[in-house]
Formats: C-alpha cells, structure tokens, sequence
C-alpha cells in the first residue's frame, strides 16, 4: 500500500513523547524537578493536523506536570502518561472513536513503542530510532525526536492528502 494511500485512513494521529515530542533527554534541576524542552515546529504541526480534522493523542510510560501542561495547551484529544502498556492503550482509543488500525498513524522512537507500530496502518519512527523499531515503520522522518519529526510527518499527511 502507498504512502497516500495509508494517509488518506488517517483519522487520529497518536505519538510517543521521549523521543518523539522531545529529544528523549531528561534535564534536572537542582531541585529534582525534571525540565523538557518541545520544538515550537512540532506543536504548530499539531495544531495543523488539529485543523485539517484529525485527532491528535499521545501515550507515554512517563508523566509529568510540565509534559502534562504542554499537551493541554496543544489541545491534544486523547492525553495517556504512566501506561507502559502501550498497545492496551491503543485498542482503548480505537474502541472510543470507533477506528480502524488502518486509521491510526503512530510516531515511535523505541522498543517499547514497537508493539503499536506493529498494529496501526501507519507507523513511523523517527530518525534516531534503534533499526529495530525503524524495521517496522512504513516511514522514518529525516528529523530526529523532538527537532522538528512531528512537524515533518504532519507536512508529509497533509501534503499527501490534498
């Protein structure tokens, strides 16, 4: 199946964060508290995709009061911290919005993440992926995490979809 026709059954767009939304690195203050950094590009891209009628999720083992802030700011739908389980979580989400796989687009970065890109009908890992988790995505952006490969796969959806 092509490219366009994998982005024509998109109807939610769901991503990991370490790795994904962020560069998978973790910064500590003096204090303990954990600091993320996200690329402005990527939260335009959501909003973006947000626009054009598709939804936007995340699912992340980690949960934070900064991650959680951000993603409420973005509007994000469908909004999953501390579930390592992540292919359960996916099967919640399609069972809610009544989904296909083929209409889930999922952006991985790692091992854990593997099981989803697995299930769903568009699988992506981003560019500083392990090649075993590149091995199962039909795209891998030029972009590394949490530099812009958000914004790049929602370009490529739109671009594709017009």
């Amino acid at each position: 199946m092509s490219l366009r026709d994998r982005a024509l059954r998109v109807r939610i767009l769901l991503m990991d964060v370490d790795g994904v939304l962020t560069d998978g690195k973790l910064y500590y203050t003096d204090s303990g508290e954990t600091l993320k950094v996200f690329d402005v590009r990527d939260g335009l891209g959501i909003k973006m995709v947000q626009r054009a009628g598709i939804k936007t999720g995340v699912i992340s083992g980690r949960d934070s009061d900064a991650l959680r802030r951000r993603l409420e700011e973005l509007g994000i739908d469908e909004i999953h911290m501390g579930r390592y389980r992540k292919e359960e979580v996916l099967e919640e989400i399609m069972k809610r919005h009544r989904l296909s796989p083929e209409e889930v687009l999922f952006m991985g970065d790692d091992l854990v993440d593997v099981p989803v890109l697995e299930r769903v009908g568009f699988p992506v890992a981003v560019k500083n992926a392990p090649e075993e988790v590149k091995k199962h995505a039909v795209y891998i952006t030029r972009s590394e995490g949490g530099k812009g490969a958000v914004r790049e796969v929602v370009e490529l959806l739109l671009k594709l979809t017009r």
